[in-house]
């Protein structure tokens, strides 16, 4: 019984560790004014300020090794919605304004802030942060594991 319990905890703590990075963290980056945020998103908005992958920064992850491009797929007042992938993915408008929107359960509305990222078992990321976010979405463990297609 004894051992039958700790082989669960094991398994439980392993799956955590190597599975935890996946899904929604807020809080990791830089704050981000989010009424600019929800202006960003609304349809004609973001599809006017679009920048897709010509708008290139890098991030270095110390887990995941040397530096990386990502990008800055779309900017309205203080309020930037970044991109970066495992697996040389470039950024999709529609579904990357959709994990866009998928963050806001992160906001502060009582402070107007949200600063958020969503990391995908399909090996990306999505961020909220103002216009310094790029190096800060995607530097840690958040972001440097945890899906079975990297």
């Amino acid at each position: 019984m004894y051992f039958s319990t700790l082989l669960a905890f094991i398994a439980f703590f392993t799956a955590s560790v190597v599975f935890g990075q996946v899904g929604t963290h807020c809080g990791t980056t830089a704050d981000a004014t989010f009424s600019d945020c929800q202006a960003l998103v609304d349809p004609g908005t973001w599809n006017s300020v679009w920048a897709a992958d010509t708008n290139v920064c890098h991030y270095r992850n110390p887990d995941a090794g040397d530096s990386a491009p990502a990008y800055n797929t779309a900017c309205h007042g203080n309020c930037c919605v970044y991109f970066a992938s495992k697996t040389g993915r470039k950024p999709d408008r529609e579904q990357t304004r959709r994990d866009a929107i998928g963050l806001f359960g992160c906001a502060d509305v009582s402070v107007n802030k949200i600063n958020a990222m969503v990391f995908t078992e399909q090996a990306y990321g999505v961020c909220i942060s103002n216009g310094n976010g790029c190096g800060d979405c995607f530097d840690d463990q958040d972001f440097s594991g945890g899906c079975s297609t990297c």
